[in-house]
């Protein structure tokens, strides 16, 4: 279960360890039955506590921002480590995703 909690009508879920193979599509999976059984639209992924993300980390927040996509759901990402910072801008997703530097910073943009 994807640990979670609303702060004012925002959906905010605290991924953690390794996004790797591993856990990817419990992750995924996750977030789906978070938007589409929750009716979440408004979802902030906080990754202070993710060391490291694999290629299935990224698809599955790539697939979580296409799902809110499609119901004109918006998706924020903040406090991503440097170490995984480095990887979303090698692999040019930096721009694709709305990333905030802090939890704060994103609620209040929504």
């Amino acid at each position: 279960m994807l640990k979670h909690e609303l702060k004012d009508g925002k959906l905010v879920v605290y991924l953690e360890g390794r996004l790797d193979v591993s856990v990817a599509n419990d992750v995924e999976e996750g977030l789906m039955d978070l938007i589409d059984n929750g009716g979440h639209r408004k979802v902030l992924l906080n990754m202070k506590d993710v060391e490291y993300m694999s290629s299935s980390g990224f698809r599955a927040c790539i697939s979580t921002l296409r799902k809110l996509n499609s119901k004109e759901g918006v998706l924020k990402i903040s406090n991503i480590k440097p170490a995984v910072k480095r990887i979303f801008d090698v692999i040019e997703l930096t721009s694709l995703f709305d990333i905030h530097e802090t939890e704060e910073a994103a609620l209040k943009s929504f």
